[in-house]
């Protein structure tokens, strides 16, 4: 007994689980979609938690829908939440799981909120996020960040601060400085 597991944690060494936000392009204001891969060379997959986040938040997650590899029995939930990332919660009632193997397993839908071009890192909140075998038990995983290629417009110059002055009071700092664009 000792033995086989000791060789089902070597192939677990050798074959770890892998998430992955997959890169995207999207033009300002627009919807794109993104796929998450899930690759489980061993394990099947019974549930899963993700929480995904954006910087700069500049677009929200407006929808989570499970791909074919996703048995039909799988609930999948998602819900935006107040500081801008997304919760995705998925399990299987029947117990039927994701089987091992490699592809995506969910498409996120993310709209564009701003107007400028830009680079939006999508990443896991990796201490947020598990995935589980059949019995609930947890299961070991490494996760990937994407970025999302925003097409807009070109963002107004950065501008010089003239006479900057700093006052601090309790709890508070107070910043005032003169406009270079008023004569």
């Amino acid at each position: 007994m000792q033995l086989i597991l000791l060789i089902i944690t070597f192939l677990s060494l050798l074959f770890p689980n892998t998430i992955s936000l997959e890169n995207g392009t999207v033009n300002a204001g627009e919807i794109v979609e993104i796929d998450l891969y899930l690759d489980n060379p061993n394990d099947v997959v019974g549930g899963f938690q993700f929480q995904i986040t954006d910087l700069p938040d500049n677009g929200q997650f407006i929808d989570a829908s499970p791909t074919d590899r996703v048995p039909g029995s799988f609930q999948v939930q998602y819900m935006e939440q107040t500081d801008g990332s997304v919760i995705v919660v998925g399990f299987d009632l029947n117990l039927e799981g994701i089987q091992p193997g490699s592809g995506s397993i969910l498409t996120l839908g993310y709209q564009s909120t701003g107007i400028y071009s830009s680079q939006i890192s999508i990443s896991f909140i990796d201490n947020l996020c598990f995935l589980s075998d059949l019995t609930g038990l947890s299961l070991e995983f490494s996760s990937n960040s994407g970025v999302i290629t925003v097409l807009g417009e070109d963002p107004p110059p950065i501008q010089t601060v003239i006479n900057l002055v700093a006052v601090g009071g309790y709890g508070s700092v107070s910043l005032s400085w003169d406009d270079p664009n008023v004569v």
